[in-house]
């Protein structure tokens, strides 16, 4: 059966594990299979049968995006052999690490998911630049240490910008870049219907509450948006804007793209 890009691994208990595998990318190629992961966090990775399936995928490096309050409270299971790096994806002006905790948009009133909402545009506005823990991913791509992983506390936020961007380096086309992000909306869908009803009573009294509430559980496609449309302010091509975030070239995309391109 043909595979299609975006399904999720057959976990028992982990949402939203999935691939870049086979998602087309530059001169007509696919992203090879089995070369990137993203999921949400490790710990829901509960039973001796997912640790088995996990182990299988002969992953070399996990990098988890998540700030340290939320590794703290939710530590990743420990896997031999497995490299790791720790870097908030999400930083404040200065460059450090914002002490943000995913769990906390479950337990906010109207005002405050609104304000949410306005925050999110923001960081995925900023997500793209000066971030030291998607330069720590493409150093290892650069470095060949692959398979690799990437994730946060839903796998769909920072590690949904993570992927998008992979994904460009790797000369894929916006379109497939969101095809690959709202992906997420159907690889969590339990997550969707749990946070509407968490909010059903004010969802009753205030209808237009129901994207912000989407954006929370899920994605929309106006988050990423916003990441090609803060790239396109800042730089005048894709090519510039891997140079001057990432370190990488013209040569250092082409390597990239031979390795991990079929």
């Amino acid at each position: 059966m043909e595979w299609t890009p975006g399904t999720p691994l057959a976990f028992e208990t982990a949402e939203n594990f999935r691939e870049l595998g086979g998602w087309p990318a530059a001169d007509g190629r696919r992203v090879k299979r089995g070369l990137f992961w993203r999921s949400g966090a490790l710990c829901q990775i509960a039973s001796e049968e997912d640790r088995k399936r996990f182990e299988a995928l002969g992953i070399r490096v996990v990098c988890d995006l998540r700030s340290g309050v939320e590794r703290t409270r939710q530590p990743d299971p420990e896997f031999i052999g497995i490299r790791r790096h720790d870097v908030g994806a999400i930083r404040d002006a200065e460059g450090g690490e914002l002490p943000i905790d995913a769990n906390n948009s479950l337990h906010l009133d109207a005002d405050g998911l609104r304000a949410l909402s306005r925050e999110m545009e923001a960081i995925y506005s900023a997500l793209p630049f000066h971030n030291p823990a998607y330069r720590e991913i493409f150093r290892e791509m650069l470095a060949g240490e692959l398979p690799l992983l990437f994730h946060c506390s839903a796998g769909k936020d920072r590690t949904g910008v993570a992927a998008a961007l992979i994904l460009l380096a790797l000369g894929a086309s916006r379109e497939t870049v969101m095809a690959d992000f709202l992906a997420t909306n159907d690889c969590r869908p339990g997550a969707v219907r749990e946070c509407l009803e968490v909010y059903r009573s004010e969802l009753e009294r205030e209808p237009e509450l129901r994207p912000i509430l989407e954006s929370v559980s899920g994605v929309r496609p106006e988050s990423m948006q916003a990441v090609f449309d803060a790239i396109d302010r800042r730089y005048a091509c894709m090519e510039d804007f891997f140079a001057a975030e990432y370190g990488m070239g013209p040569e250092q995309l082409r390597l990239l793209r031979d390795r991990c391109l079929e």
